[in-house]
């Protein structure tokens, strides 16, 4: 991590040991939490350093922890639909170098509220055939085995056009914030060339000034030489005046 601040440096130790308590349930205990929350405020503290990282790295430093606050809140709901409608809700992790942690966790939390839904639906199916009438047929639920998938379908719906537009409005910000910068940097390099350019009419400038005053300095200096020897000349005549004619 090149160029990384105490405060970011800091932030990424605490971040890995919380993806390690998180994957490990059996173990962990209540200073997650507290944890999460020191990593919130780490993020208060990089953002208002005047050396923040970049605004694509704080975004996914922020989806990070709110993928640790999701999955904790979601552990704490009893319902395998509230689960799954706050793991769904949460914003996807990219690609990139590091987020590998994350992103695993991520899947892992999915696959498992999958697995709760169809355990959950395979259940209720095998209590309903249970239910037998008296004459050896089975007293079916079909119409609410239907419902139910149906109001998982709409459910998975919605959360997949909530999470695309998410995605849209990540991405516009995204080449709002790219369309800016660029923007900056061509005044920045606009600036600078004509920095350059004045430096160097100014050291031209320069230059031809040092050597006037040079030449004009060497002109003087003759002269000076020149009034010089006149003064001496003058000093002698007039003491050989003042002996020759002092009698």
């Amino acid at each position: 991590m090149v160029g990384a601040t105490r405060i970011e440096i800091n932030f990424n130790r605490l971040l890995t040991q919380c993806q390690v308590m998180a994957e490990d349930k059996e173990h962990r205990d209540w200073r997650l939490e507290k944890y999460i929350g020191a990593l919130q405020g780490f993020l208060v503290d990089m953002r208002r350093s005047p050396s923040k990282p970049p605004q694509e790295a704080l975004l996914e430093y922020q989806k990070k922890v709110d993928l640790l606050k999701g999955l904790l809140e979601a552990e704490k709901k009893p319902a395998v639909m509230q689960r799954a409608l706050i793991t769904e809700s949460l914003r996807p992790i990219s690609d990139e170098i590091g987020s590998a942690p994350a992103k695993q966790l991520q899947v892992k939390a999915k696959a498992k509220c999958e697995e709760d839904m169809r355990a959950e639906l395979l259940g209720n199916s095998k209590s309903n055939q249970q239910n037998d009438h008296p004459d050896g047929m089975r007293q079916r639920k079909k119409p609410q085995e239907d419902e139910d998938i149906n109001i998982i379908l709409q459910h998975h719906h919605k959360l997949q056009e909530r999470l695309a537009e998410e995605m849209l409005m990540h991405t516009k910000a995204l080449k709002q914030n790219i369309t800016e910068a660029g923007r900056a940097v061509r005044e920045d390099t606009k600036v600078i060339s004509d920095s350059t350019r004045l430096a160097g009419d100014n050291s031209a400038r320069l230059k031809v000034e040092g050597e006037r005053l040079e030449a004009h300095t060497k002109s003087c200096s003759w002269w000076i030489w020149v009034m010089l020897v006149i003064v001496i000349i003058t000093f002698i005549s007039m003491v050989l005046f003042m002996k020759l004619f002092s009698k």
